[in-house]
């Protein structure tokens, strides 16, 4: 697996394993003696008092749905790096403008890092995700032709 592509499974691994605990919790509801209510995630803050279970939902009345949404969004996550991935193995289509830069193609040398900076000032290539070069893209470029090349 690619380091590019590692970071965000292992982010998304994380993310699921917390959501998975916090998305289980219960909340009890108690009355101390002097009438106060109290609210609580474990049961035996509330001592001798009558506890009760309080059921979470949404402002709709329905059952929460922390867990779903939860899956869902891992499972956009995995879809955008799917993608991502798929696009940087597809031909490049000449006719649809230029060239997305994918890094993680090739070695990086001095004469490569030359040419994407070149390739960037001359609107050769653009984002992976094809979101256009803007001026901090072409300064960094600007800055990468004066260091790498020679």
């Amino acid at each position: 697996m690619k380091q590019t592509t590692f970071k965000p499974v292992l982010f998304a691994a994380c993310l699921s394993l917390v959501c998975a605990t916090s998305a289980h919790a219960e909340i009890y509801k108690w009355v101390d003696a002097n009438g106060k209510v109290h609210y609580s995630e474990k049961k035996d803050d509330a001592g001798k008092a009558k506890v009760e279970e309080v059921k979470v939902t949404t402002g709709e009345g329905k059952p929460s749905t922390a867990q779903s949404w939860q899956d869902q969004e891992i499972d956009f996550r995995k879809r955008q790096m799917e993608k991502q991935a798929k696009q940087a193995k597809e031909p490049v289509d000449k006719s649809k403008g230029p060239s997305p830069f994918v890094p993680g193609n090739q070695p990086e040398t001095n004469e490569s890092r030359c040419a994407m900076a070149k390739g960037i000032l001359n609107g050769d290539l653009v984002h992976g995700n094809r979101i256009k070069i803007d001026a901090n893209d072409k300064a960094i470029a600007q800055r990468d032709v004066s260091t790498y090349c020679r």
